[in-house]
């Protein structure tokens, strides 16, 4: 019996040295959940919306959690000077813990209360879902409020730098006013109710916004580009316009010799865009402001662009012409070659039409339709000549 009694006493004793770790432990966690981020956001702000919710249920439970480790703490002060093991027994193991107390009636003779009362056990247990329930929020808060408060300060910090560069070229950008008020929201609702954005993922939202806040810049500077490269921009359209006066005189030389040596109706010649053109030039530093210059400039280019092609398609068909003489002639020649080396090219029918060729494509003008009729005839007499040649 004596052993026995022993025994039970090396056991309460082993379970409430257990116990008492596990105070330390509880002790440690929780001095380290109000020190973590989301707990030290929540106990600074007025927190609003979602988080307002979440964090009056949370901050309850953690007062409850606070209270209910008391108690722990209290039971295990007076197990840790308990001698008898049956008293032991009783504060480690049976629900000797008073929880709550509750007024069920109210009678004359006293009022009939009932009274609520855990393990050890079943206190750490609730103090462990309790502990549950704010770790997640706080977790949360900390996570959400860190992730879009570190990725919206490079994006605000882009963003001044495209105003003060608006500023700089005379640019009233409202897209960069929209885009403003959007960052403030978020940092507004990243410090007051950041469990309301936990819906949407802060890479996604952040990367997205810095693509808009991207493309803002990224035209703003291509106007301060335009601003900073202006003078050489203005030289480089002059070399242009140069370059198109060449272009210009060289398909009206084209225009002119295919009008001479090829029959037909003359080829339209392409408008004279150079004038306007030089006039624009002349004009492009009037308007005030970069944007409205490097709009002009941008429509400019444009112009001499087009004006180009222009006069590369009437060039290109000008010269069409001459190269389509140039190949029906060689190909006259490699028939008559042919003729030569055959043996047929003294027969009469193939010398008429020898001479008919000779006149259409080397006369003027040329008559590029007749011509290559006359050639056809000549190759298909030809063929017949040296299919007979083969029969005989």
């Amino acid at each position: 019996m004596r052993g026995a009694r022993y025994r039970m006493t090396d056991d309460l004793n082993a379970e409430l040295g257990r116990r008492l770790d596990e105070e330390q432990r509880m002790a440690t966690a929780l001095v380290a959940l109000e020190r973590r981020p989301g707990h030290v956001l929540l106990a600074a702000i007025t927190p609003t919306g979602l988080t307002a919710q979440q964090w009056a249920m949370a901050s309850d439970a953690l007062a409850g959690l606070w209270q209910d480790f008391a108690i722990y703490q209290r039971v295990l002060a007076e197990a840790r000077d308990e001698t008898e093991p049956c008293a032991l027994h009783r504060l480690l193991r049976e629900p000797s813990i008073e929880v709550s107390r509750t007024v069920v009636e109210r009678r004359l003779t006293g009022d009939v209360e009932r009274v609520e009362t855990l393990t050890l056990d079943q206190l750490g247990a609730r103090m462990e879902a309790a502990f549950r329930v704010v770790d997640e929020i706080v977790e949360a808060c900390g996570a959400l409020h860190e992730a879009f408060l570190m990725g919206l300060a490079p994006l605000a910090r882009r963003l001044g730098s495209a105003r003060v560069l608006a500023a700089e070229l005379g640019a009233e950008v409202a897209e960069l006013a929209v885009l403003t008020a959007k960052v403030d929201d978020l940092d507004r609702t990243c410090a007051a109710d950041p469990l309301s954005l936990a819906g949407r993922p802060p890479a996604e939202v952040l990367t997205a916004l810095a693509a808009e806040i991207g493309e803002a810049a990224a035209r703003l500077d291509a106007i301060a580009a335009v601003r900073n490269g202006w003078d050489a921009t203005l030289a480089d359209l002059e070399a242009a316009l140069g370059d198109l006066a060449k272009l210009g005189e060289q398909e009206r030389q084209a225009r002119a010799m295919a009008a001479e040596r090829i029959a037909g109706p003359p080829l339209a010649a392409p408008p004279d865009r150079l004038p306007a053109l030089r006039q624009r030039l002349a004009t492009l530093s009037g308007p005030v402001g970069w944007p409205a210059r490097a709009a002009g400039l941008d429509a400019l280019r444009r112009a001499v662009r087009e004006a180009e092609r222009e006069l590369h398609c009437a060039h290109a068909l000008a010269a069409g012409l001459m190269e389509r003489r140039a190949e029906l002639r060689g190909r006259f020649e490699s028939f008559r070659a042919k003729a030569t080396r055959l043996g047929h090219a003294e027969e009469p029918d193939l010398l008429r039409i020898d001479g008919d060729v000779r006149r259409l494509l080397w006369g003027r003008p040329c008559d590029l339709a007749a011509a290559t009729r006359a050639l056809l005839d000549y190759q298909r007499l030809l063929q017949q000549a040296a299919g007979q040649g083969r029969s005989a």
